[in-house]
């Protein structure tokens, strides 16, 4: 018996963070195969989690540069103002 589109929908989303098992692959192979909606779905689940991925590495990028232009002076002048803050 094939997997609902619901039940599908669920798989690609677990195969995000988890290795799905053998049959479970195999049912979600089968199924985009032949279901052009949760094929579509499938494509745009991997184009919003690479994006994803690729703007959070973007983020650590910028933090590193920012990080990398800030002396060692200016960076803890800016230490001890926020200290001073919190006093």
């Amino acid at each position: 018996m094939m997997l609902s589109c619901k039940e599908i929908s669920k798989l690609v989303s677990e195969s995000l963070e988890t290795k799905l098992t053998l049959r479970q692959r195999v049912e979600l192979w089968m199924h985009l195969r032949l279901c052009r909606l949760c094929a579509a779905f499938r494509r745009d689940v991997d184009t919003l989690h690479l994006r994803t991925q690729q703007h959070v590495e973007e983020l650590d990028s910028d933090r590193s540069v920012a990080k990398a232009k800030l002396s060692a002076g200016a960076r803890q002048r800016i230490k001890q103002a926020i200290e001073a803050r919190n006093d």
